[in-house]
C-alpha cells in the first residue's frame, strides 16, 4: 500500500523507508555478521512485492567482499554496500536542525552517532587485520579488550574480515555455484568455514582454534542424527571420500606443522572425528595463522572441494 511511512521489521526487511516522489528505500543491517546472500536473494525474489523500483542497501560494519560494493541478484536487482562509517558521515550534518527542534533528542542522536564511530575505529583497528597479520587476537590485546567485553566481538569482527576477502576470491564460485563462506562462533572462539551447499551432503572445509579441518556433511538418511550407529555409518561413507581428506596443499602453504588427526592406526580404516547429526572431519595443525595464508589456503580448498562435489553429486545449489 501507499504511504507506508518508515517500516521496521515488515515482511522481515530490517527497515523500509518510504517517501513521496522518491524510490522506497530497503535496509538489511548486519552490525556484528557478514550477509547472507541467499537470503538476499530471497527477500528480493519473494519480499519486496509492493514496493516500486526499491533501492536495496547492506548496512554494515565489515566490507562483505563483493566486487565493487554490489551483488546482483537472479533477478536482476542489486543490493549495494554502504559502511556505518558512510552513515555517520551522512547523519552528523542533520544535527544542528535537530538541535533546534529536540535538544534532547539531538544529544541522544549524537550519543548514538559517537558510539558507531567508536565501533567503526574498532573495527579499523584491531577488527580488519592486514595480510601479515594473525587471525587470532594477541593475548596482551584479548585482556584489554575482555575489560571491556569486547574480546568475543572483536574475534569475530576479524572472522568476519577474513570470510569477506575469501568472498571476494570466490566471487565467481559462490555466484555459479552456490559456495556457503561464513563465520560462526563457539565458545566465544571464531570459526570460519566452507561448503559447498546450503544444504547437505556436501564437502568443506573450517578453522577453529588452531585447526584447518577437513568436512563431510552427510544428507538425511542412515547416517545422519545422534547415537553410535549413525556415527558409524557418517564415518563409512565419509571413508568413500578418504582422497578428500588430503592435507598436502596445506603443508605446502604452511609447512609441516604437526601430524593429522585423528591418528590412523596402521592398516586400520581412516578415523575421524565428528559430532552429531552430519559433521565429519579431520584436521591439520594451523597455528599462528597470518590473514594471508587463511585466505590462499581457503580459496585452495573450496576449488577443491567444489571439484570432489561436482564429481561425486553433480553441480552444486548454484545459480547454473
Amino acid at each position: 500500500p501507499a504511504q507506508r511511512g518508515n517500516l521496521r521489521e515488515w515482511r522481515n526487511l530490517d527497515l523500509v523507508v518510504e517517501h513521496p516522489g522518491r524510490s522506497p528505500l530497503v535496509i538489511e543491517n548486519k552490525v556484528f555478521s557478514l550477509p547472507d546472500t541467499g537470503q538476499l536473494d530471497a527477500y528480493a525474489a519473494g519480499k519486496l512485492h509492493g514496493l516500486d523500483h526499491p533501492v536495496l542497501v547492506l548496512l554494515s560494519l565489515v566490507a562483505p567482499g563483493w566486487p565493487d560494493g554490489s551483488w546482483t541478484t537472479p533477478n536482476g536487482l542489486a543490493w549495494r554496500y554502504r559502511s556505518y562509517e558512510d552513515l555517520c558521515a551522512a547523519l552528523r550534518p542533520c544535527l544542528p536542525g535537530l538541535r533546534q527542534a529536540d535538544g534532547f533528542g539531538a544529544d541522544v542522536f549524537e550519543h548514538w552517532l559517537d558510539l558507531i564511530g567508536k565501533l567503526v575505529r574498532l573495527a579499523a583497528e584491531v577488527g580488519t587485520p592486514a595480510g601479515a597479520e594473525p587471525l587470532l587476537l594477541p593475548e596482551e590485546a584479548v585482556a584489554i579488550l575482555k575489560s571491556a567485553r569486547l574480546d568475543a566481538t572483536v574475534q569475530k569482527m576479524r572472522c568476519l574480515h577474513v570470510s569477506g576477502l575469501v568472498r571476494a576470491e570466490l566471487v565467481r564460485e559462490i555466484e555459479q555455484d552456490g559456495v556457503i563462506v561464513r563465520t560462526t562462533m563457539s565458545r566465544g572462539q571464531g570459526i570460519v568455514e566452507m561448503f559447498t551447499a546450503e544444504t547437505p551432503p556436501c564437502f568443506g572445509w573450517q578453522i577453529q582454534e588452531g585447526q584447518f579441518r577437513l568436512v563431510y556433511l552427510t544428507g538425511p538418511g542412515p547416517a545422519h542424527g545422534p547415537g553410535p550407529t549413525r556415527r558409524a555409518n557418517r564415518e563409512q561413507e565419509a571413508r568413500a571420500y578418504g582422497d578428500y581428506f588430503c592435507f598436502d596443499q596445506a603443508r605446502t602453504l604452511l609447512g609441516d606443522t604437526g601430524p593429522e588427526r585423528p591418528v590412523t592406526a596402521p592398516n586400520a580404516p581412516l578415523a575421524f572425528n565428528g559430532f552429531a547429526p552430519d559433521f565429519v572431519y579431520r584436521s591439520f595443525p594451523a597455528p599462528d595463522l597470518t590473514i594471508g595464508q587463511l585466505v590462499r589456503l581457503g580459496a585452495t580448498y573450496a576449488r577443491r572441494a567444489l571439484t570432489w562435489h561436482a564429481d561425486v553429486w553433480g553441480t552444486g545449489d548454484g545459480r547454473g
